[in-house]
């Protein structure tokens, strides 16, 4: 299972490294193996496909239609259409720069991207701004075998790439309205759950995802998440290091009084001081712990 935040970046990291390379190197079929070697130093294991790569004239550019995304031979989702627009002036300069617009779920992805001809291998740079983008269109989330994800992405992504690990890195700030947790299995009684906001920052350099703040509110629980999650491959076999706070709302303290009588043994004060939790393991199998 390939957690949230680092299929969003890789499918945003992607999106901008095929937007910039893409306009680069034409007809599609060259293209296309341009995309992927270039995205096989930079980011091993992403693979990028499209069904057709044509150029447009006004503005002048690149279009490309149904671009599917995978990562480690998993599928993350496909882009129904991707347009590439250089910026003019920069042609003529060593530091390329282009703009992109792409339609993803049901929503849409704005950003640019730049690199320099004086070292084609070295950094990409890029930022991209999400709009309503539906969580449950995305095909990695469908495939989830302990739950579905419903709600509206929004954000921005930035980052200054490079093929040594050692420098360069992705940050970014991620929101998403109405988010609904359906459990494929029952926790502690619980079958679902529904935020009404949540906002996470984070960053990604040197195969670390280092999350600053993953914070939630809904009608039954707020809380807080904090930590590192180490990259590895596969992705699943990832290393956790997570730890939070969660307060839960009146509602839900009366339904896990059940399921957790020694740790609710001052019900009322829970919903103040709020539970701790750690989260270790691996993305595969986690392991929880209240403290």
């Amino acid at each position: 299972m390939i957690s949230t935040k680092a299929i969003v970046a890789y499918l945003v990291f992607a999106l901008a490294a095929t937007a910039f390379f893409g306009y680069l190197l034409f007809p599609d079929a060259a293209l296309n193996t341009y995309v992927e070697q270039r995205l096989a130093v930079m980011a091993p294991g992403l693979q990028v496909t499209a069904d057709s790569t044509r150029p447009t004239l006004l503005p002048p550019g690149v279009k490309m239609t149904a671009v599917g995304l995978s990562y480690d031979g998993q599928r993350l989702t496909q882009i129904a259409t991707a347009c590439i627009y250089p910026h003019l002036r920069s042609l003529l300069d060593a530091n390329k720069k282009v703009r992109f617009t792409a339609s993803l779920a049901d929503g849409t992805l704005n950003g640019t991207a730049a690199t320099s001809n004086d070292n084609p291998s070295g950094r990409l740079r890029f930022t991209v701004d999400l709009d309503q983008i539906r969580l449950e269109r995305i095909d990695a989330f469908k495939k989830n075998e302990r739950f579905t994800l419903t709600g509206l992405l929004r954000g921005h992504i930035a980052n200054d790439v490079s093929p040594n690990p050692s420098s360069g890195g992705v940050n970014g700030r991620l929101s998403v309205a109405g988010l609904k947790i359906q459990l494929k299995e029952p926790f502690f009684s619980l079958n679902d759950l529904v935020m009404e906001k949540t906002d996470a920052e984070f960053t990604m350099s040197g195969g670390n995802i280092r999350l600053t703040a993953l914070t939630f509110d809904g009608p039954m629980v707020e809380g807080r998440i904090t930590g590192v999650i180490d990259i590895r491959q596969p992705m699943q076999d990832s290393r956790l290091n997570l730890s939070g706070n969660v307060k839960p709302r009146p509602d839900l303290i009366a339904r896990l009084q059940e399921s957790l009588p020694a740790v609710l043994e001052n019900v009322r004060t829970l919903g103040t001081r709020g539970l701790n939790f750690r989260v270790r393991g691996t993305i595969d199998n986690p392991d929880l712990s209240m403290r």
